[in-house]
């Protein structure tokens, strides 16, 4: 481990001696919750992980002010508009109407202002775009997907760090016995994704070289869901190494996919081999590999259930199972750093978490850190390492 966070670590290890943890939705008093909250602004994550990768969270406007952007400053050098930078935030409702860039910029510039990178999210998905862009001709829809690249990351270049190019093309499943070599085959079809409709596979490389264009100095990603199951990580990982192959052999001597994102939507029963699995596969395609998403429900969350607004008193059984599975994939991480840029965490605090019934993040509704911080803040003594 480095000396640097070896030394953070220890502090941190003596402090919880005498310190209880914040429980979500528990009964605690007041000076109890008092010395909680001063130990983990005392130990900032983004200080901890410094020699490792960056730490991020998500930002809307909400998060702009108050404790909650004291909690921000205080923790995370990256951050990742939640909503406000995908296509149906900033491109017109109607086809030739004007872009709408004032709350990204807004967002942008409070982050770049408390010297916070950001990271772009999302320009290319088949969800939250509006219908016009995917509608008519092949030659329209492609000039749409060409235009609304340009014309976004024209706008941002010089204050996103990087971008998540194309956002979960795959199918959630990737049945067994599938040739997984032939992405292709998994893609997102025609009733899900208009892109695909207007313009089939071709539409994901048109967006690299696209965004490529756009913006020399930023990094292109691939961010998508379920990649700790290593079928659709292999379908993932063999679409990357096509597209890739075909750009150097071009003679080009960077990746036009440059790093994938990992988003990291864990439970409790997640398993941790499969996500160094994963980790190890896209490594070997020689890009970066960042988790992008990550928060750990206690119980699972179908969709029909995501949403703000109903998180709950957690019990202790419950919030030590979460802290460990943090304490394991932190720990994973660092051992894995070399491959990895940044952290992202999905959310501040339970409540306004898109999956709040499963209370998946470090902090309560009341912004009480919770064991799973931490967990995060020394994953080897939670582990007993």
């Amino acid at each position: 481990m480095k000396i640097k966070a070896l030394a953070i670590f220890a502090i941190v290890c003596f402090i919880l001696t005498f310190t209880v943890c914040g429980s979500s939705g528990g009964s605690s008093s007041g000076r109890q919750n008092q010395n909680t909250n001063q130990n983990h602004m005392d130990f900032p994550l983004k200080t901890i992980y410094e020699d490792y990768f960056l730490i991020g969270n998500i930002m809307n406007n909400n998060s702009l002010f108050g404790d909650k952007f004291e909690l921000i400053k205080n923790h995370f050098n990256i951050m990742t508009s939640e909503n406000n930078m995908k296509p149906d935030s900033l491109a017109p409702r109607e086809r030739g109407g004007q872009y709408t860039f004032t709350t990204a910029d807004n967002q942008i510039r409070v982050m770049l202002e408390n010297g916070i990178k950001v990271h772009g999210h999302t320009l290319v998905w088949h969800n939250q775009t509006h219908a016009w862009m995917t509608e008519g001709t092949p030659q329209q829809v492609r000039q749409n997907l060409i235009n609304h690249i340009n014309t976004v990351m024209a706008h941002f270049r010089g204050r996103v760090f990087s971008w998540d190019v194309v956002n979960e093309v795959v199918v959630s499943r990737v049945n067994p016995g599938a040739n997984f070599n032939d992405w292709k085959a998994h893609l997102r079809k025609e009733d899900e994704s208009g892109w695909f409709r207007a313009l089939g596979a071709d539409y994901i490389e048109l967006a690299y070289r696209t965004a490529r264009a756009a913006d020399p100095n930023v990094v292109l990603y691939y961010n998508d869901y379920n990649l700790d199951n290593q079928r659709k990580a292999q379908v993932v990982a063999a679409m990357i190494k096509e597209i890739n192959d075909k750009y150097r052999a071009e003679g080009n001597t960077r990746n036009l996919i440059e790093a994938v994102g990992m988003q990291g939507h864990y439970g409790l029963g997640t398993m941790v081999s499969n996500v160094r699995a994963s980790i190890e596969r896209f490594a070997a395609l020689g890009i970066k590999v960042d988790i992008s998403e990550l928060d750990v429900e206690v119980r699972s969350v179908g969709s029909g259930s995501f949403g703000t607004g109903q998180s709950s008193r957690v019990g202790e059984v419950e919030q030590r199972s979460q802290a460990l599975k943090y304490a394991e994939l932190f720990n994973l991480f660092m051992e894995q750093s070399e491959h990895i840029t940044r952290v992202t965490m999905w959310g501040i605090d339970d409540e306004t978490s898109w999956k709040s019934l499963g209370n998946p993040v470090l902090w309560d509704a009341f912004l009480r850190p919770k064991q799973a911080f931490f967990a995060v803040a020394n994953p080897r003594r939670t582990l007993g390492l």
